[in-house]
C-alpha cells in the first residue's frame, strides 16, 4: 500500500452491513483522529428505543463496548482510546423494551495514522511523538536506548532528544554515508488488577548524512539527505495531507530514486526529472508550484542561487512540464542539469520548491492566479491591497520541500569509478539497512544550523515548516498495541 494513502486522517468506510428487518440506517463516520472516531446514524421516529449498545473491535482483537452508551434519544457517539492507523469495525445496536434488540447497523473505518517528527542536524537528533498515538503506554516511561535518556512531555507531544553519539545511538557507515539510529522505548499500562493488555512500545528512528570534503572549509562536511515528503494539516487539523517531491530516473517518471541513491551523479548532458504531488483524501485540492530554486545547501535562501520557477512562472529556459502526467494534484518537470556559479563546490546542489495547496473552488487563492511576473505583481499590489489581505487570510497553505544533493560532473570525472547512480539509469530497491529499520513508513526531514548549512527551525508542528516525520501505516494488528520490535 502506498505511504501517502497510509497517512491520511479521513474516514474510510469499507463495509456497511444490515441485518434483515433492521431499523437503523445511514451509519456515517463524521470525524476521525489518531485515537478516536465519531459516528452518527439514523433511527426511525416510530421505533421504540430504550437504549443503545455501541461496540467496536479491530481484526484479531477483543470486542469492546462504549461506556457509557448513547442515550435513547442520541444518534451520535464518539469512541476514544483507539490505536492510530488501525482498521476498526463499529456496530450500533438499538434496544427496545426489556433490552431486546430491534435494530443494528455496522461499518468499518480506519483511524488516522500517527505522524512522528524527527529533526536532524549536525549535532543532535530529536523525535516528537503525539501523545494521542500512545494509548495503553506509560508516557513517562519513554526513553532512548540508554534508559537514562528520558523524554520531555508537553500537553500534546512526547519529545526525545540526543546528541548523535550519546544515549546509545548506533552509527552505521555505508560508503560515503553516516546513518545514526536510536529507538524510543516505553512500557505498557498496567491495570489496577495487575493485568497487562498491551506490549512494550518500541520505535526506531534515524538520521542520514553524506560526508564530503569541502575545499573552501578544508574539512569533511556532513550533508543531510532530505526526505521526499512533508506533512501538513488543514481545516483545523481534522484532515492531513502529504506534500511529496521525488527525483525520477527517466522522463517517463515511472521509477523514483530512494534516499539510499543520493547523492545523484549527473553530467551536464543529463536532464533532472522531478515530480511534485499531494496525497490527500480531499478531492477538491489544487497543487501549485510557486517557486523552485537550486542552492549548494539545504538553505533555499543560500547563495549562489539559481531560479527555476518564480512566482509560478517558468524561469529556466530548459524547463519542461509533462502535461500528460500532470494534473490538479501532481506536477512533473524536467530541466537540463547544471552547476552553480561561484560556489565553493559548484558541482553539488539541492533543488527547493515552495508549493501552495489551495481549494479548487477558491477563486481568490494564489493558485487560481497562475503565473504572475514580478512586474505584474507590483502593478496589482499598487492597485489594491484588498485581494492580498483576503488571500492571506484564506485557506491556502504553503510548504517548502527539497531534494538532493545532486552532483554534476564532467564526463571524464564521472567515469572514474564512482559508486553513485546516474540519472537515466534505473536504480534498485532501498538499502538493506533502511529496509530492516523502517518497519513503518518513515521520512526524515532536516533542521540545519550554521556551520553545516543554515535554515530556520520549524515554527510549528502543523507541518507548514515541519522538518521531519514518520508515519505509522494503517494496518490490521495482531496485538492490541502499535507495532513493536
Amino acid at each position: 500500500m502506498n505511504p501517502g494513502a497510509l497517512s491520511g486522517g479521513v474516514v474510510l468506510v469499507l463495509v456497511l452491513t444490515q441485518a434483515a428487518g433492521q431499523a437503523l440506517s445511514d451509519l456515517t463516520f463524521t470525524d476521525v483522529g489518531m485515537d478516536y472516531v465519531s459516528l452518527s446514524w439514523t433511527a426511525p421516529a416510530d421505533l421504540n428505543i430504550e437504549g443503545y449498545r455501541v461496540s467496536y473491535q479491530y481484526s484479531g482483537g477483543p470486542q469492546t463496548g462504549l461506556s457509557p452508551p448513547p442515550a435513547p434519544e442520541d444518534t451520535t457517539a464518539t469512541v476514544w482510546g483507539l490505536y492510530a492507523g488501525v482498521e476498526y469495525t463499529f456496530t450500533v445496536t438499538s434496544l427496545g423494551e426489556d433490552g431486546e434488540e430491534n435494530g443494528e447497523i455496522s461499518g468499518t473505518a480506519t483511524t488516522a495514522a500517527a505522524v512522528l517528527n524527527t529533526a536532524c542536524d549536525q549535532g543532535t537528533m530529536e523525535l516528537s511523538i503525539p501523545i494521542a498515538a500512545l494509548p495503553g503506554v506509560i508516557v513517562t516511561s519513554l526513553h532512548l536506548l540508554d534508559p537514562r535518556c528520558g523524554a520531555t512531555i508537553t500537553p500534546t507531544h512526547v519529545i526525545l532528544s540526543t546528541h548523535l553519539l550519546d544515549c546509545g545511538t548506533i552509527r552505521e557507515t555505508l560508503a560515503d554515508k553516516f546513518i545514526f539510529v536510536n529507538k524510543a522505548i516505553a512500557t505498557p499500562v498496567v491495570s489496577e488488577n495487575g493485568a497487562i493488555r498491551g506490549r512494550n512500545f518500541s520505535r526506531s528512528f534515524q538520521c542520514e548524512f553524506i560526508r564530503r570534503f569541502d575545499i573552501t572549509q578544508r574539512r569533511e562536511v556532513l550533508y543531510n539527505i532530505p526526505p521526499p515528503s512533508v506533512p501538513i494539516e488543514i481545516e483545523g487539523g481534522n484532515n492531513s495531507l502529504i506534500i511529496n517531491m521525488n527525483m525520477f530516473t527517466s522522463a517517463d517518471f515511472s521509477d523514483k530514486y530512494d534516499s539510499a541513491d543520493f547523492p545523484l551523479q549527473v553530467t551536464p548532458a543529463d536532464r533532472l526529472h522531478f515530480g511534485l504531488s499531494v496525497d490527500s483524501p480531499l478531492d477538491n485540492l489544487e497543487l501549485f508550484a510557486l517557486q523552485c530554486v537550486a542552492t549548494p545547501t539545504l538553505n533555499p535562501d543560500d547563495s549562489p542561487r539559481v531560479s527555476i520557477i518564480q512566482d509560478g512562472c517558468d524561469i529556466d529556459p530548459t524547463l519542461e512540464k509533462n502535461e500528460a502526467r500532470s494534473g490538479e494534484k501532481a506536477l512533473y518537470y524536467s530541466v537540463q542539469a547544471f552547476t552553480l556559479p561561484n560556489a565553493g563546490d559548484n558541482s553539488l546542489l539541492y533543488i527547493h520548491c515552495t508549493m501552495l495547496v489551495c481549494f479548487e473552488d477558491d477563486s481568490d487563492s494564489r493558485c487560481s492566479e497562475g503565473c504572475v511576473p514580478a512586474r505584474g505583481r507590483r502593478q496589482a499590489g499598487s492597485a489594491t491591497s484588498e485581494h492580498r489581505v483576503r488571500r492571506e487570510s484564506g485557506k491556502e497553505h504553503d510548504v517548502k520541500i527539497s531534494q538532493g544533493p545532486i552532483i554534476t560532473k564532467t564526463g571524464k570525472e564521472k567515469e572514474t569509478g564512482s559508486t553513485f547512480p546516474t540519472v537515466g539509469v534505473a536504480v534498485g530497491a532501498v538499502g538493506v539497512l533502511t529496509g530492516v529499520l523502517m518497519l513503518i513508513a518513515t521520512v526524515v526531514l532536516v533542521r540545519m544550523r550554521p556551520g553545516l548549512v543554515t535554515r530556520k527551525t520549524a515554527k510549528n508542528r502543523a507541518g507548514l515548516d515541519n522538518y521531519s516525520f514518520q508515519v505509522w501505516g494503517k494496518r490490521k494488528p495482531d496485538v492490541p498495541s502499535p507495532d513493536t520490535q
